[in-house]
């Protein structure tokens, strides 16, 4: 049954999209991943046509140092019984699924129905078809329950959603949780901190990931609310 939903999404995905499905190897654990192939000739194709909307770009459609580095510290940590974990602009799932696959209880999530047929490949390309796969657009909300932890990675890049994605943090995460966000500490975003700082507080880890000769500055930000220890 799975195989089969497998192929058919695969058929489908492959109608709009070349892609390609890589190994993905973090902290001694390996999964595959299926991603856009082509995805700097669409960005290029894209600049020379004048249509260049950094909010439509398949930004997701890439494997980024930043979700490898949050796969690594999800998968670090104890497995918590009944703790909910929503992972949120989960584009292609590498971090949620690692740490599904590690036994944590884990919902992917992003929002646009083309990213979640790249999710939902693949849970099933890893045999961890009973992650829970939502769509999630926190620009424009409908409830949703609420979970101990929201992480995310590489997601405040767009500055006009900062203040829904506060705001959704803000409605979703439970009395006491927290939320973890990994970036590459290049991206500016004084405004999203700016704005979350009013209703929450952080710490911040900085740490350099090497791939090859390439080295990689990140930062996890782990996020509670301000009147909570």
């Amino acid at each position: 049954m799975s195989e089969s939903e497998l192929d058919r999404l695969l058929k489908d995905i492959e109608q709009d999209h070349k892609i390609e499905i890589v190994p993905i190897t973090v902290s001694g654990r390996s999964l595959r991943c299926l991603r856009i192939a082509d995805l700097d000739e669409i960005i290029l194709d894209r600049l020379e046509n004048g249509n260049l909307n950094e909010s439509e770009l398949p930004y997701w459609g890439k494997i980024w140092e930043a979700s490898i580095l949050l796969a690594a510290f999800l998968m670090a940590q104890p497995v918590v019984p009944n703790r909910q974990i929503l992972e949120v602009g989960t584009g292609l799932g590498v971090s949620g699924l690692f740490a599904a696959a590690c036994g944590h209880a884990v919902t992917l999530s992003d929002h646009k129905k083309e990213i979640i047929r790249f999710i939902r490949a693949n849970t099933l390309l890893n045999k961890l078809d009973k992650v829970p796969v939502i769509k999630v657009d926190w620009t424009n909300p409908s409830p949703h329950q609420g979970y101990d932890w929201i992480v995310g990675s590489e997601v405040i890049y767009h500055r006009p959603t900062y203040d829904s994605l506060v705001q959704f943090f803000q409605q979703t995460l439970k009395p006491n949780g927290t939320i973890f966000l990994a970036k590459s500490t290049s991206l500016p975003a004084n405004g999203f901190f700016s704005k979350l700082t009013q209703y929450f507080k952080f710490k911040k880890l900085d740490k350099v990931m090497r791939s090859g000769d390439q080295q990689f500055a990140i930062s996890i930000y782990a996020i509670k609310r301000k009147d909570e220890t």
